[in-house]
């Protein structure tokens, strides 16, 4: 570039940096693009390096300045994302795409940008002054930024490194949760093919990476990069666990065996790679003591679907688990589900399992949001297995039938199909429908934590009584008919009860009395002579007159 050039193109940077003094987002949106214009230029045409050095003492000088330069214009974008202007996201983007790292293999995201990104939105001012990052903002990220697969594994891996940088204070837990919510925007590969580049174009770009990595062919032998979630030439820290998965990090794997041709796997290509970034971030995310409550319910309905399948160890999110389970509430209610997939399908041996399910069940557990996917868990806790003592079925079901009393049509109707169904299929337990006696002492105790203390075995089941004479008839029905069946009456299917609602409850009621009204009924009626019948002490007084009808 000759002097001249350079001057006017210093002129321009020094003129753009310069922030305006109208507060309008639009023009200060043009200003900043500008910037990202020129700044990308630089950068295409060799100008402007972040990483590497210039070989002469003028292009050095040169460099250097624009650095310093290149960093005050990421220092107004970090503000402008934190004020929660999208203007200022798109254009941080922009700036990311136009400025890649190359480590000798090829290019890839400057993670130290990525890093700067995450921080704004992190330490974002809030709507209202509060620290928490605007949704639209995050829902901006994940639709234009987080569909790219390497963006993907450079975003969690700078995670890692911010979530280490918080203390404990709330201002921390406000953005551990900023972050969490960022993570929960991301859906990882589910294997390796889901990470293959896809619609390569001729000038080498695909629709899910920013920056296309090197192509493997059949008949390669395939071998992991040395990456190991941490980031070359860069500040990031990496701590890999030799335990979150097996093989062994530096083991090879290979797909065919090729005595000619050897390909290298990026590490932002390999799905084993994008497991561990997702489950060490979201450990040292969840390390942070102060999550507000709100959070840690969204993760918890996150884990299960989106977090548990996908990383290298599941396990290591059991002590988390566990002590979202004791907390009681609507917090152990959704930490349930995780932790029954631990116990069933990753070996998790948890003893007080089913003393904490049994003091979850509560009257107030019938009004709660999140009822029918803890009654579905329930369900596969209870009937999942035939190994269950007999005392802990009758305390399951003596504590069930005693809450649905007080609960409402839907949540009785739940509770008689599924004491049907246990007690049919643990025969041992009928005895507690079927004890007969004149006067009998209910020898339960309600209050008891402990399932096998309860004495629920030696009493009976005179809910069911009560239940009988409900005032809904469906639920009188049931209520009569549990413990009447025979060896040939089918199982509940209880995921029919799980849909039921006051509304669907009516409309059934509403829909079998128009079938009803369909059929005409013939009726006998007397008219009334007075208020009172006949015979009564009362009768003469408040006599009607009818007037005959011409």
């Amino acid at each position: 570039m000759s002097t001249s050039t350079a001057a006017e193109t210093a002129t321009k940077i020094k003129e753009l940096l310069k922030p305006t003094t109208l507060q309008i987002e639009s023009i200060d949106a043009q200003r900043l693009d500008q910037l990202r214009r020129i700044f990308s230029n630089l950068i295409s045409t060799e100008q402007l390096n972040l990483t590497a050095q210039k070989p002469s003492q003028a292009a050095q000088k040169w460099n250097m300045w624009l650095k310093k330069q290149h960093g005050n214009f990421i220092d107004q974008l970090c503000h402008v994302v934190r004020m929660g202007r999208k203007s200022g996201m798109r254009t941080f983007m922009g700036v990311i795409a136009s400025s890649p790292m190359n480590d000798g293999n090829a290019d890839r995201l400057n993670d130290g940008l990525v890093v700067k990104l995450l921080q704004a939105l992190m330490d974002s001012y809030g709507d209202e002054g509060d620290g928490i990052a605007p949704e639209y903002m995050l829902e901006l990220l994940q639709i234009e930024f987080c569909k790219y697969r390497d963006v993907q594994y450079f975003m969690m891996v700078s995670m890692k490194q911010l979530a280490k940088s918080l203390g404990g204070d709330e201002l921390d837990g406000v953005k551990a949760e900023n972050l969490l919510r960022i993570l929960m925007k991301i859906y990882i590969a589910c294997d390796q093919d889901d990470l293959t580049p896809n619609d390569l174009k001729k000038d080498g770009s695909s629709s899910n990476y920013i920056f296309t990595p090197p192509i493997v062919e059949d008949g390669a032998e395939i071998e992991n990069d040395e990456f190991d979630g941490e980031i070359v030439n860069s500040n990031i820290e990496s701590d890999n666990d030799s335990e979150d998965e097996e093989p062994s990090p530096k083991k090879r794997r290979k797909v065919t065996v090729s005595k000619t041709k050897k390909a290298k796997l990026m590490s932002w290509q390999s799905v084993r790679q994008h497991r561990n970034a997702l489950q060490q971030s979201t450990l040292a995310i969840l390390q942070v003591s102060t999550i507000p409550a709100r959070t840690m319910k969204r993760i918890l309905q996150h884990m299960p679907v989106n977090i548990l399948p996908h990383v290298s160890n599941p396990l290591r999110f059991a002590d988390f688990c566990t002590r979202a389970y004791e907390v009681g509430g609507v917090t152990s209610l959704l930490a349930l589900h995780s932790l029954f997939i631990l116990m069933t399908q990753h070996g998790l041996e948890y003893p007080k399992f089913y003393l904490s399910l049994y003091n979850l069940i509560e009257t107030e557990l019938f009004y709660a949001k999140h009822r029918t996917r803890f009654f579905k868990l329930l369900v596969k806790c209870l009937t999942g297995s035939q190994m269950l003592p007999a005392y802990l079925v009758a305390a399951f079901c003596k504590r069930l039938c005693r809450c649905a009393i007080n609960a409402p049509p839907s949540g009785s109707l739940f509770v008689i199909a599924l004491v049907s169904n246990l007690i049919r299929k643990h025969g041992e337990c009928a005895c507690i429908i079927h004890r007969e006696g004149d006067e009998m002492e209910d020898v339960y105790d309600a209050d008891e934590k402990d399932p096998a203390k309860s004495r629920a075995i030696e009493s009976c089941l005179w809910e069911l009584n009560a239940l009988e004479q409900h005032y809904h008839p469906a639920v009188s029905s049931m209520a009569k008919g549990c413990g009447m069946e025979d060896s040939k009456t089918l199982y509940h299917d209880l995921d029919q009860f799980l849909v039921h609602t006051y509304k669907s409850l009516f409309d059934q009621e509403r829909q079998r009395g128009n079938n009803k009204r369909k059929i005409k009924i013939p009726l006998t009626f007397h008219k009334p002579k007075g208020l009172f019948i006949e015979g009564d002490i009362f009768d003469g007084i408040f006599d009607f007159s009818f007037k005959s009808q011409v």
